[in-house]
C-alpha cells in the first residue's frame, strides 16, 4: 500500500460548510479550517470546487478566478503553491483530477455538493434540509475581485434554487390539498423575503385552504404594515385582493363562532409561543434590515424569474383544464409534466451547469413517458444549449446531432407541437441551414402566435441573414408578447444594434442589470455597442462582468476586445488559452478566430474562421457586427458562401 492510501485509509473525513459561516470539519465536528486569515484562499478554493461539482473548474479558470492581475507565470505558481498547501493540510488525495480540478469526495464532502445532488435527484425537501443560510455568509478575500464576482453570482444562483425548491414543494402540497404542508412551506418562502407579493399570496391562500382564516387574516395584515415600513408603498393588487377575501371570510367566522369559544381561541393564540410570521412589526424589521439593499434585486430580478416561471406553469394549467382530452404527443404522466415545468425555468440556460440540469429534467420525463413530445423539444433544446458551451465530453457537431434527433422525435410525436419546430429551427441554424431554420421558426410562429419566444427565433434568423429591419419589427412583437421577458428585450437590443442604433440599445439593456444570474447575452450586446463606438474600456468591464460563468465564448470575446483596445499582451494570453483548448477538444475554431481578429492578425483568423464552419463553432449572434472589419476582405464574402449567407450589403 503506498503512502497516499494509507494516509487516506486512516484519515479522517472531512466536511465543508458552505451555507452559513464557511469553514472545514474533521469528524468530530472540530473546526480544521476556518479560524486563521491565512486559510481563507484554501477554505475559497475548496468552496470553488465544492460548488463545481464533478465538472470541476480548469486551471485557466482558477488563475483568473484569484490572481486576475498577475502575470501567467506568477499565477500559475501561486496555484501550484496553494493546491500543494492544501495537501499538505488535508489529505494528497483531497483532489481528483489534474486539469480540470475536482474536489475528492471521499475526502472531503461538503452541503454545496449535497445540496445540489439532492436537487439533481429531484428530491427537494433533503435539498431544503441542506440549505443552512447564503452561500459563504460573510466570506471575502480583499486581493481577489474576480472571486468576490463569482461569489456574488454563485451565491444567489444557489439562493434562487432554494428558494425554487420551495416553491415547488409549496406548489405540490398545494396540488395534493395537504394544506398544512403547504403552509409549512409558504411560511419558510416568506421568511425567506418577507417582502415578496408571491410569497404573501402563497402563505395567505394556503391558509384559508386550511380554514384558518384569522391567522391568514394576522399575517396578511402585518405583511401590509411591513411592506409600507421597508418599501414605503402599499401591497400589489393581487395580494389585496386577497386580503379583502380573507378579512370578509375572518369576520364571518367571528360572527359564527360563539363567543365563549371566540374567547378560548383569543386565550390560545395569546399563550402561543411568537414564530416568525407572529413577530411585532418592530421586531420583523430589525430582523430584515440588512435586506432593505437588496430590496430592488428582489422585486427586480426575482420577481421577474417568479412572474414567467408563474405565468408558464399557469398557462400550461390551464391548456390542460379547458382543451379536455390531452392529445397525442403530451402526457398524462404527473411526475413527467413537473420534470417538463423543472427543465423550462428559463434561468437553467443562461449557464452550463443550468442546462445540464434541465438537459436531466427533460431525460427522466421521457424516460417516465417515452410519447412526451415537449419533452423531446425540450431535450433538443438543452442538448443545442451545451453544443455551445463548455462541453467536454462531444464534439459539437455530435452534439447538434443529438439536438437534431430530439427535435425530430418531438416533431414525429407531434407535429403540432410549436416547442418542437422551433427546436429543430436553432437545429437547422447551427448547421447552417438558414432557410430551413425560417421555416421552422415561421411554423412555430403559425401554430401559437403568441409565444413570444417563438418570434426571438425569427428575429435572430433576420439579424444573421441582414435583414436588420424585419428583426426589429419582430423584436418589438415579442417584447408585445411578454413584456417582462429578458430574452425578448435583449433582442429588442440586438436589432437595434443592427440597425446602427447602439444608444437606444444600451437604454434598452438597462431593465436587464438586476438580473442573477446575469443574462450573458444582454452583456455581450452591450459590449458590442461600446465596441462600435470603440469605448473599448466599458466594453471590457461589460464582458468582464460575465467571465467566470460566460464559458470560453465570452472569454474568446474578452480577448477580441484586449486586442482591439490596445492590450495585446493579456490578448494574447487568453489566445493561448484558446489555442491549447481547441487542441484538447477539437473545436472552438472560432473562439480562436475571435482573438486574432481583434489583434488584427486578419490571415490566422480567416485560417480559423474556415476551420470554424467545419466544427460548427461559427458564433452567429456576433458575426454581424464583431468581425464587421473583416467584412471589407474579399475572403469573408467566401466564407459566407461556406455557410449559405447572403452576400454582404
Amino acid at each position: 500500500m503506498t503512502h497516499t492510501s494509507a494516509k487516506l485509509d486512516s484519515a479522517d473525513h472531512y466536511r465543508l460548510r458552505t451555507f452559513g459561516t464557511l469553514a472545514l470539519t474533521g469528524r468530530k465536528d472540530d473546526t480544521h479550517l476556518g479560524k486563521h486569515g491565512h486559510q481563507r484562499r484554501r477554505l475559497a478554493l475548496l468552496a470553488v470546487l465544492a460548488a463545481a461539482g464533478e465538472q470541476g473548474r480548469s486551471r485557466d479558470q482558477l488563475l483568473l478566478l484569484f490572481w486576475p492581475d498577475a502575470t501567467q507565470s506568477h499565477a500559475r505558481h501561486s496555484l501550484e503553491q496553494l493546491l500543494y498547501a492544501i495537501r499538505g493540510s488535508i489529505d494528497e488525495a483531497v483532489f481528483a483530477g489534474v486539469n480540470p480540478v475536482h474536489l475528492n469526495t471521499d475526502v472531503v464532502s461538503s452541503d454545496v455538493g449535497e445540496f445540489q445532488g439532492a436537487l439533481q435527484r429531484g428530491d427537494l425537501e433533503g435539498a431544503v434540509q441542506e440549505y443552512q443560510g447564503p452561500f459563504l455568509d460573510g466570506f471575502y478575500l480583499t486581493d481577489a475581485p474576480e472571486f468576490d464576482q463569482w461569489l456574488g453570482g454563485e451565491r444567489a444562483r444557489l439562493e434562487r434554487n432554494y428558494t425554487g425548491a420551495l416553491v415547488r414543494l409549496a406548489q405540490s402540497a398545494d396540488a395534493a390539498q395537504d394544506y398544512a404542508t403547504a403552509v409549512r412551506w409558504w411560511r419558510k418562502l416568506a421568511e425567506t423575503d418577507p417582502v415578496s407579493g408571491k410569497n404573501a399570496a402563497g402563505l395567505i391562500r394556503a391558509l384559508m385552504n386550511s380554514g384558518d382564516h384569522a391567522a391568514a387574516l394576522q399575517y396578511a395584515e402585518r405583511y401590509e404594515a411591513v411592506v409600507a415600513q421597508e418599501l414605503g408603498t402599499s401591497v400589489g393588487p393581487a395580494v389585496a385582493n386577497l386580503v379583502a377575501e380573507v378579512r370578509v371570510k375572518a369576520k364571518s367566522e367571528r360572527v359564527a363562532v360563539p363567543k365563549s369559544q371566540a374567547q378560548s381561541s383569543r386565550a390560545r393564540q395569546h399563550a402561543a409561543p411568537v414564530g416568525a410570521d407572529e413577530m411585532p412589526v418592530d421586531q420583523l424589521h430589525a430582523r430584515h434590515s440588512a435586506r432593505r439593499r437588496s430590496v430592488q434585486y428582489a422585486i427586480g430580478a426575482f420577481a421577474v424569474v417568479a412572474i414567467i416561471s408563474t405565468a408558464v406553469w399557469w398557462r400550461a394549467s390551464l391548456d390542460e383544464r379547458t382543451l379536455g382530452p390531452v392529445k397525442h404527443g403530451s402526457t398524462h404522466n404527473v411526475a413527467a409534466y413537473e420534470l417538463y415545468l423543472r427543465g423550462n425555468d428559463p434561468v437553467l440556460y443562461r449557464t452550463d451547469s443550468g442546462a445540464r440540469a434541465g438537459l436531466e429534467y427533460f431525460r427522466q420525463a421521457v424516460a417516465l413517458d417515452p410519447n412526451y413530445a415537449a419533452a423531446y423539444a425540450g431535450l433538443a433544446r438543452m442538448q443545442k444549449r451545451i453544443a455551445f458551451g463548455d462541453d467536454p465530453q462531444l464534439s459539437r457537431p455530435d452534439r447538434l446531432a443529438l439536438a437534431e434527433q430530439a427535435a425530430l422525435k418531438a416533431i414525429a410525436l407531434d407535429d403540432s407541437s410549436g416547442e418542437a419546430h422551433e427546436a429543430l429551427g436553432y437545429v437547422r441554424r447551427d448547421n447552417y441551414e438558414f432557410t430551413q431554420a425560417e421555416t421552422e421558426f415561421k411554423r412555430a410562429v403559425a401554430l401559437d402566435p403568441t409565444n413570444s419566444r417563438f418570434h426571438e427565433g425569427l428575429v435572430q434568423i433576420y439579424t444573421l441573414t441582414q435583414r436588420p429591419d424585419e428583426a426589429l419589427v419582430e423584436a418589438r412583437r415579442a417584447v408585445q408578447l411578454d413584456p417582462l421577458s429578458p430574452t425578448a428585450i435583449a433582442e429588442v437590443a440586438d436589432a437595434l444594434l443592427a440597425n446602427d442604433r447602439c444608444d437606444e440599445a444600451l437604454s434598452q439593456l438597462e431593465t436587464l442589470r438586476s438580473l442573477q444570474p446575469p443574462l450573458n447575452r444582454a452583456n455581450l450586446i452591450a459590449a458590442e455597442c461600446y465596441g462600435q463606438k470603440e469605448m473599448w474600456p466599458e466594453a471590457i468591464a461589460e464582458i468582464q462582468g460575465i467571465t467566470v460563468n460566460g464559458g470560453p465564448r465570452v472569454y474568446a470575446l474578452l480577448g477580441y476586445t484586449l486586442g482591439r483596445a490596445g492590450h495585446t499582451e493579456e490578448a494574447r494570453q487568453i489566445l493561448a488559452v484558446m489555442l491549447d483548448r481547441s487542441r484538447r477538444t477539437k473545436g472552438g475554431a472560432f473562439d480562436v478566430a475571435l482573438v486574432y481578429a481583434g489583434l488584427g492578425e486578419n490571415d490566422h483568423a480567416f485560417t480559423w474562421l474556415d476551420k470554424a464552419v467545419d466544427d460548427r463553432s461559427l458564433g452567429f449572434e456576433w458575426m454581424h457586427t464583431t468581425v464587421n472589419g473583416l467584412r471589407r476582405d474579399p475572403r469573408f464574402e467566401k466564407l459566407g458562401q461556406r455557410v449559405g449567407l447572403p452576400k454582404s450589403r
